[in-house]
């Protein structure tokens, strides 16, 4: 377990303020920042993956609304596109409101009671 900044520090102050002739005291300082250092290194080094995995989220988002034709290659929308989008995903849903419609399986309010997912 790692040891809180603030109790580390102090015992390392503590070892400096007994050094005189020992540098045994010194050295086990050292050794101490040493084995901090690496915990930091490894703290980092979760956050850089963190970040690159990010990074490569982005990118693979952003190619993904260019090749759909949403964005420019300076990263703005192309709204025409965004609106043709928008009309596609929601034909589905407006077909199969007329189709129960049609069929007389709706209620009053068009719903049939069950459950569709949307709140």
């Amino acid at each position: 377990m790692k040891t809180p900044h603030g109790q580390w520090k102090t015992s390392i102050d503590i070892r400096n303020a007994e050094l005189t002739s020992d540098w045994w005291p010194f050295v086990e300082n050292i050794n101490d920042i040493l084995e901090r250092l690496k915990e930091l290194e490894g703290d980092i080094e979760i956050v850089d993956n963190k970040v690159s995995e990010a990074v490569g989220l982005g990118k693979g988002l952003y190619k993904l609304l260019y090749k759909l034709g949403l964005l420019d290659k300076e990263f703005k929308v192309i709204w025409p596109a965004a609106q043709r989008l928008r009309e596609v995903l929601e034909e589905p849903e407006e077909e199969e409101n007329a189709e129960r419609n049609e069929t007389g399986k709706g209620n009053r309010n068009g719903k049939d009671g069950a459950s569709s997912g949307n709140v």
